[in-house]
């Protein structure tokens, strides 16, 4: 493996000519699915060259969450970003909160139709 690309010897050879060869052979902004755990999605994703006022950023791959219903969700470029998020996700307080919403939002999924 080449020590100027930045790679992590852990990873292996032939992950990194698979996805060399995504970034060559996907349209901008093409998905291509990686996995999906219950309503939970996981893409694989390429962003196209971006081009701002101070600097140019090539086009890269990215991986995209989101839930299977939605468009939107949130892409992650570094493996420091995953770590960060997965870190915040996992913090006692969160799984209370979203707990708390869940019973909040159950009092109000009666639907009522008027007659």
């Amino acid at each position: 493996m080449s020590e100027e690309r930045g790679e992590a010897p852990a990873i292996e050879e032939e992950l990194l000519k698979k996805m060399d060869e995504l970034l060559n052979t996907m349209k901008d902004w093409e998905r291509k699915p990686l996995i999906q755990v219950g309503k939970a999605v996981v893409e694989i994703v390429k962003l196209p060259k971006r081009e701002t006022a101070r600097r140019v950023e090539p086009e890269r791959l990215a991986l995209h969450v989101r839930l299977e219903d939605s468009f939107k969700g949130i892409f992650i470029i570094e493996a420091n970003e995953l770590k960060d998020l997965l870190e915040a996700l996992r913090g006692r307080n969160v799984m209370k909160v979203i707990e708390a919403i869940d019973l909040v939002n159950r009092k109000r999924r009666v639907i009522e139709y008027k007659l």
